[in-house]
């Protein structure tokens, strides 16, 4: 009878927790069926809309550093935003207007406008010491207004001298070396000089734009503007007056430079008659050599001439900024960070879009991939920022319009700097 009472009782035990298990079961079948991504304990990604005058569609490396990014920062998504045309002007319209990008490229010479109009943060704050000594020291300057850093690196376009190899061996003159002076540039493109008619060719020749003007007053160590940019110095700056004249005697004295009507009849291009090998030296850019190479044209590259022992060149530096209003500044610093830095830098120097803000990018494979790559590479630290002012945009206009006479010879270097300084003074102080 014990032994009854006893099984009867394990029985309607084992009964219970049957019961048990089974409604604990139906409870959790009950609730809603949890995502892979519920299961991971994570959350939508934030999307950042990253605004550029550039198409991602059209261009790899941006590709390339979307998803390189977005592979490490499984938290954020990015959005390209394209503003194909008047860029600065637009991009000033749609912040005022409430349009805030989380990150925004930004030419330098438009970042002092925008920091000083309060449409884009300093960085200082976000920017690690580490990020901020590894930038050269033309990137630093360009990024810097009033001492606060309101911009980061995109890529950096230091000029040096293009030389067409085929016209040197025409005329069996041999290339110079690296530490070429000024005065062996101007005998050499003295001699390329020669003909008339269809059969003119010119030893150099530069488009009449500021940048590539100034690329050759940095040679001589010329400035455009006073230290606080409220004035222009081209008639007071001992340097600056001597690249003026220099350029002048290119074009009127020793005439080894086409004409503007004498250049554009080989195209619209700046290049067009470098490829037509009819100007034998000539400005330009790592992106120079692209255009060079899909002409076939055949050409080599040096440093600028030496100046009293001295190359130097100047620079141009696209950037990426936080606008001031950007909802959050920490993840669009992340964004910033890694396109400026070591990682998104190595990539557009591999794929060909710039040289590197940083000088943690490995730049071993570009200079052994063709023997001049060195001096792309060496202009980066001996480069000086293009200048710019906050109403840079009038004084190229006008500087630019007075270069034309100059050029033509109707005023002399003098008249031009005095003309140039005068209307300056209102041009500088709005």
């Amino acid at each position: 009878m014990k032994n009854l009472l006893k099984k009867s009782l394990m029985l309607l035990l084992a009964m219970v927790m049957t019961i048990g298990l089974v409604s604990c079961n139906s409870g959790e079948k009950a609730e809603p069926e949890k995502t892979e991504g519920d299961k991971q304990g994570q959350t939508e990604p934030t999307t950042l809309k990253v605004y550029t005058w550039w198409d991602i569609t059209k261009f790899a490396h941006l590709q390339k550093m979307e998803e390189t990014f977005e592979a490490e920062n499984p938290d954020i998504k990015l959005e390209f935003i394209t503003v194909p045309s008047d860029y600065a002007n637009t991009m000033v319209t749609k912040l005022a207007g409430g349009e805030i990008p989380d990150v925004m490229m930004l030419a330098m010479d438009q970042v002092p406008r925008y920091a000083l109009s309060d449409m884009i943060m300093p960085l200082d704050d976000l920017a690690s010491q580490e990020y901020k000594d590894a930038l050269y020291p033309v990137v630093k300057e360009a990024l810097t207004v009033d001492g606060k850093m309101y911009a980061a690196g995109r890529d950096v376009t230091p000029k040096v001298m293009y030389l067409n190899t085929k016209m040197f061996a025409d005329a069996g003159i041999e290339i110079p070396k690296d530490n070429w002076t000024m005065d062996e540039f101007l005998e050499i493109v003295k001699k390329l000089t020669k003909g008339s008619g269809a059969d003119a060719q010119w030893g150099y020749y530069w488009k009449n734009y500021s940048d590539q003007t100034f690329a050759l007053m940095a040679a001589f160590g010329g400035k455009l503007y006073s230290e606080d940019g409220k004035s222009s110095v081209l008639s007071t700056d001992g340097n600056s007056k001597e690249a003026i004249q220099f350029m002048y005697d290119l074009t009127n004295t020793y005439k080894v430079c086409p004409t503007a009507a004498q250049a554009a009849q080989f195209g619209d291009n700046e290049f067009a008659p470098f490829m037509a090998n009819k100007v034998a030296i000539q400005v330009g850019a790592l992106s120079t050599s692209a255009t060079f190479d899909a002409n076939n044209t055949e050409y080599t590259v040096l440093p600028f001439p030496t100046v009293n022992g001295v190359s130097q060149s100047s620079s141009f530096v696209n950037t990426w900024t936080i606008p001031s209003k950007a909802a959050n500044p920490e993840l669009s610093w992340r964004v910033v960070e890694f396109l400026s830095g070591k990682e998104g830098q190595q990539i557009a120097l591999d794929m060909k879009f710039g040289l590197p803000a940083s000088n943690l990018v490995d730049t071993t494979a570009f200079i052994n991939e063709k023997p001049y790559n060195k001096y792309f590479v060496q202009s980066l630290e001996n480069a000086v920022p293009y200048p710019v002012n906050i109403n840079g945009a009038a004084f190229q206009t006008m500087f630019e319009k007075e270069c034309e006479s100059l050029w033509a010879g109707v005023i002399t270097p003098d008249e031009f700097a005095k003309r140039v300084d005068e209307q300056a003074k209102e041009i500088l102080n709005k």
